[in-house]
């Protein structure tokens, strides 16, 4: 059998005379166990007095195991001098007692200092003479015996002298050392002479950085020179000597050379590094760092570097275009090309495999320029998305067509394939005459290859949208980060005037490509698939709603697709739409997708006599929903979920469907006066700004109801009272009391008679009023003075002073699932 909670047990020794507590404590000894040893419940204080006037071993125990927690329970303990009781009481650690605990059982001892039992060989002074903590020493100074008051002084003025423990004075420490200490393994070395640079460079063991002198004049080259033809210095070293502007030109070549990583340090370049071997390995970010550092600093003639170096691909890639020695070069060499296509054909022919310099390329290109002519390009491919940049041969053969001028780019234009004018258009930056040209002799179709990234800047979207050509809005729908407001305007067809989306007739609306659709089907991103609401194109209309992963929530987003529907077909589409039982990607089901509400309102529309009233049926329909009321409608009802962001994803969803809009604080009022909204709405909007009075009353109500464990809320029904819940819904215990109850009676939910009456099971309730009618400073309200009555008054009617009902109500109190009037009159009725 479980035992009854301390609360409870308390409780009934708080009724009981001394008499009845007397003889109830053997009946209960258990339950009274568990109450002393409660580190919170209320020891009523004729069982405090019972207890220590026992002296029961097992009793003093357990009130002992608490009383450091009860200020008044260890001050009592400590005055009655028990020896037996005293080690328990002084605690054995710093932290399990406060100096004045301690000082309270000394003075107990004084009136008992005769008890053989303080001279036990287990007594506290015997242990405290074998202990040399001062925790438990300096309290001990107020024993009434001698001897140990002596030995905790000579232990405390001995510690005080030898400066260890708490009262010592500040330790003296040694100054600090000035010796120089060189540590060889340290992560950074500042040598201060070339000898010292050398030995440093020479330590294998050392893997951190050096620093070359800093001081004028303080490096010897010669010295370093000689040093390193003796015996190559590593890499590293190398590469720091390179960083130093003084540094000769055979030291930054045998940098150049030795460097293992793919990065190209700082530090001067010169032409022998491009006849070098390592110049071949390079990777094409440290050629171009090499070639643009060269150039800029005149150390390499742009004409030699054509000439010179190669594979002619990497060298063309690698250049710095922008620099005007190098655009001349380069337009020198293609001069020499002309603007016949054969030869630019043969160059780009050539390119993936040609190991030889520019000039040698341009040589070879003439030489095959009769086996080109007449012909298309190469392997023609079509634009590419997202872009990735394409091959290094295409690049190259683009860097050759850039400096070419005006007029031979503009008669080459009309041989590219679509990839080149991509790359041509996205990462060459043509002239706007050239784009122009580009524009009248291949279509404003091309410019869709410019939307072939979500890095796409808004301004290049701008720029694109009203061009109004069907390959560019697809492009930019499927590649770009277009805004809610492009993405409708795409899928609308309209077209793009004066900046902003125009009006447009539906013959002349711009039809959407088959890749645009099919991105549609295929796509599970929200925001594609709600423009299509918007689009008034049953095609799109039906992938939204066939979706099996992009859901429409508010009725007025439903609405309006209806509404943008007729706008553009009539009311026999929209018929077909409300008619149609199969969606494409969605598995046939007798539920249509769209929400009842809403099909009726469409099909009351469409039954309409006239084509005019039906729309405006429609019309009136959506903009009800797309309201404040609409509004606080859907806020109501999606935002009573067990979630506890529900409402927050409620708003979210209608910003996103519908529009931003503020909180509609009137409809929500007004709403809750028709009909009491959720419990959980309440309390959620009472979290947020700007909630009416009136709500943020009926939120504290809510939350009480929420708050109990057994309470479901129900939608459309009027809520409980708290009287109500009390009568019908069981309570919990926790930890010694009852949460829910504490909270409806401070909010006034719920009366003490109530509670005393009505509230079940009755442990639940005694534990409550064990805690609210405990008697403190003052006698209460009345209402506690009126409760205290009848809970004495219904104790005396049913056990009167009878220990064994008494024993027996604490018994039953943990199974029993009634009242407190119940578990009284079952109890008297039992034992009489």
């Amino acid at each position: 059998m479980r035992l009854a909670e301390h609360t409870v047990v308390s409780a009934a020794y708080a009724l009981a005379d001394r008499e009845l507590t007397r003889a109830l404590m053997p009946r209960v000894r258990e339950e009274t166990l568990a109450l002393l040893g409660s580190e919170t419940a209320v020891v009523p204080p004729h069982l405090l007095d019972e207890v220590i006037g026992s002296r029961d071993p097992e009793l003093l125990g357990a009130l002992l195991s608490s009383a450091t927690h009860r200020g008044d329970v260890f001050d009592r303990l400590a005055a009655l001098g028990d020896p037996a009781l005293a080690t328990a009481l002084y605690g054995g650690q710093e932290w399990d007692r406060t100096p004045a605990q301690r000082a309270a059982v000394w003075e107990g001892a004084v009136a008992t200092a005769d008890d053989p039992g303080w001279r036990a060989e287990d007594g506290l002074p015997a242990r405290l003479l074998s202990s040399r903590r001062r925790e438990l020493l300096e309290p001990a100074l107020l024993a009434p015996f001698p001897e140990l008051v002596a030995y905790a002084r000579s232990v405390l003025d001995g510690k005080a002298g030898s400066g260890k423990g708490a009262g010592s004075g500040p330790r003296m420490t040694p100054p600090p050392s000035t010796t120089p200490h060189r540590n060889r393994h340290s992560w950074e070395r500042h040598p201060q002479t070339t000898g010292e640079l050398v030995a440093d460079f020479r330590d294998k063991d050392f893997r951190g950085t050096t620093e070359l002198p800093g001081t004028p004049g303080a490096l010897d080259w010669d010295v370093l020179l000689k040093e390193h033809r003796a015996e190559p210095f590593f890499p590293s070293a190398l590469v720091t000597l390179w960083s130093h502007p003084d540094c000769p030109e055979e030291l930054a070549l045998a940098a150049f050379e030795a460097r293992r990583n793919s990065t190209l340090p700082q530090g001067a370049v010169h032409w022998s590094m491009l006849a070098s071997p390592a110049f071949g390995r390079l990777e094409n970010h440290a050629l171009s760092k090499l070639l643009g550092r060269g150039l800029l600093a005149g150390a390499f003639p742009a004409e030699r570097v054509l000439g010179e170096t190669g594979p002619a691909r990497n060298i063309l890639c690698a250049l710095p275009h922008g620099h005007a020695e190098v655009r001349a070069a380069l337009a020198a060499q293609v001069a020499r090309l002309g603007s016949d296509f054969a030869p630019w054909r043969a160059v780009y022919s050539l390119l993936p495999r040609f190991s030889g310099t520019v000039t040698e390329l341009v040589d070879a290109a003439l030489a095959e320029e009769r086996k080109h002519r007449g012909k298309p390009w190469p392997k023609p491919v079509g634009p590419e998305f997202p872009s990735r940049g394409g091959s290094i041969g295409r690049a190259a053969w683009l860097h050759l067509y850039d400096a070419a001028d005006h007029d031979t780019r503009c008669a080459l234009v009309a041989h590219l394939d679509p990839r080149a004018i991509q790359h041509l258009l996205l990462w060459h930056r043509p002239s706007p005459e050239l784009r122009a040209h580009i524009v009248r002799s291949r279509g404003a179709s091309v410019l869709a290859g410019i939307a072939s990234s979500w890095q796409t800047s808004p301004e290049v979207i701008e720029e694109l949208i009203p061009y109004n050509e069907s390959e560019i809005n697809a492009a930019l729908f499927l590649n770009t980060d277009l805004t809610p407001a492009q993405r409708r305007h795409v899928l609308s067809g309209r077209r793009w005037r004066d900046g902003e989306s125009a009006d447009t007739p539906d013959a002349d609306r711009i039809p959407l490509t088959k890749t645009l659709v099919r991105g549609l089907e295929e796509s599970a991103r929200r925001p594609w698939l709600l423009a299509c609401a918007d689009s008034g194109d049953p095609v799109p209309c039906r992938i939204l709603l066939g979706s099996p992963r992009v859901k429409i929530h508010t009725p007025a987003l439903e609405l309006r697709m209806l509404v943008r529907l007729w706008e553009r077909h009539g009311p026999d589409e929209v018929r077909a739409l409300l008619d149609e039982t199969h969606f494409p990607g969605r598995n046939p089901q007798p539920r249509h997708p769209l929400s009842p509400p809403t099909l009726e309102a469409g099909r009351a529309a469409v039954d309409a006599e006239a084509e005019p009233e039906g729309l405006a049926l429609l019309r009136a329909a959506y903009e009800a929903a797309a309201g404040p009321a609409g509004r606080a409608d859907f806020l109501s009802e999606k935002g009573a979920g067990v979630e506890n962001d529900d409402l927050a994803k409620a708003v979210e969803l209608f910003d996103e469907e519908v529009g931003p809009g503020s909180l509609p604080w009137d409809e929500l009022v007004a709403a809750h006066g028709a009909k009491p909204l959720h419990d959980r709405v309440l309390v959620r909007l009472a979290e947020l700004d700007g909630c009416p009075a009136a709500l943020d009353e009926e939120s504290a109500a809510a939350a009480l109801r929420l708050s109990h464990p057994h309470y479901r809320p129900r939608r459309g029904v009027r809520p409980p009272t708290g009287p109500d819940m009390l009568k019908k819904l069981p309570l919990r215990l926790d930890n010694g009391g009852c949460r829910w109850l504490e909270k409806a009676h401070a909010l006034g939910q719920v009366t003490l008679d109530e509670v005393v009456r009505t509230g079940f099971p009755a442990q639940a309730t005694i534990a409550f009023l064990s805690r609210a009618l405990a008697p403190g400073d003052s006698p209460g309200t009345e209402e506690v003075r009126a409760a205290r009555r009848a809970v004495a008054a219904l104790a005396t009617e049913h056990l009167s002073d009878d220990p064994e009902g008494w024993a027996l109500a604490l018994r039953l109190a943990p199974d029993f699932e009634g009242t407190l009037p119940d578990l009284l009159l079952a109890s008297g009725a039992v034992v009489s």
